[in-house]
């Protein structure tokens, strides 16, 4: 028998969060065929123990080291079954209805590149998940034109719609985009593997879409500013992404934007 969905998780010192989401699933499944892999990357904690003990029955693996999010990711796409792959981190917990809406929706949307749900902080307010390419372009018109959601996260509104970029704490894929894109860059050890698959994903003409209908609480999720790479260990992960030339411009003008918004905001205090 064919499976409808792999759900893929990797996890690294998430004894604490994983057991959360996988009563999540359970809780969710309904009839949808699908599978768990859980793939481990060299934790210290009892994570495997948790995920092997689940009623849930995962398939577990241990990648032998500590070898990033994308190997981890990749290992799990060889191992799966599914007509699709969701890739979920450990700290996501499914809402009602979420697994059949979302793989409902890419079931019957063509051509598919992905689709993401909505993502929801530990409160249930909405999270800022998705964004456009982070290009030097762009980050002079959300700096200097007041383009406001032209760099960094930022929260779509209500309707089903494509977008550029999303976080991959929750995203979907059809095996045949897998097929053509293939897995994660595995350069990326972590950060930038996302804006890197959706930058493929736009390369083969295959949309990204946001499904705010289905629902994924990300409890530890956050919204980042790119303003800050210079001091963030995503530096790495972003010369990688960009090239160091790119990397470097786009930083200083980061830091041009970032004082020239500071400047206009004195400006107004003062009038």
């Amino acid at each position: 028998m064919s499976l409808d969905l792999s759900i893929v998780i990797v996890t690294y010192n998430s004894e604490k969060q994983i057991g959360a989401l996988l009563d999540s699933i359970a809780k969710d499944k309904g009839k949808i065929n699908l599978e768990v892999i859980v793939i481990d990357n060299q934790s210290a904690d009892n994570s495997l123990l948790v995920a092997r003990n689940h009623k849930v029955k995962p398939i577990c693996r241990e990648m032998g080291s500590n070898a990033g999010l994308s190997a981890a990711v990749n290992k799990g796409f060889k191992n799966a079954k599914g007509e699709y792959f969701l890739m979920l981190n450990p700290d996501t917990v499914i809402q009602k209805g979420a697994l059949k809406k979302i793989l409902d929706f890419a079931k019957d949307t063509s051509p598919l590149g992905a689709v993401v749900p909505r993502l929801l902080d530990p409160s249930g307010k909405p999270q800022p998940s998705v964004y456009k390419f982070p290009t030097i372009g762009n980050a002079i018109k959300k700096n200097f034109f007041n383009c406001q959601n032209c760099f960094g996260k930022y929260l779509p509104d209500n309707r089903t719609q494509k977008v550029e970029v999303a976080v991959m704490a929750a995203f979907l894929i059809p095996r045949a985009t897998y097929d053509i894109v293939g897995g994660l860059n595995e350069k990326y050890f972590l950060y930038y593997e996302d804006l890197d698959y959706c930058r493929q994903l736009r390369r083969h003409n295959l949309p990204l879409f946001y499904l705010p209908t289905a629902k994924v609480k990300h409890v530890h999720g956050a919204s980042g500013h790119f303003v800050y790479h210079l001091k963030s260990p995503l530096l790495a992960s972003a010369k990688a992404y960009y090239g160091s030339l790119y990397s470097d411009v786009l930083n200083l003008v980061l830091w041009v934007g970032h004082k020239w918004q500071v400047i206009l905001r004195g400006k107004r205090f003062r009038d």
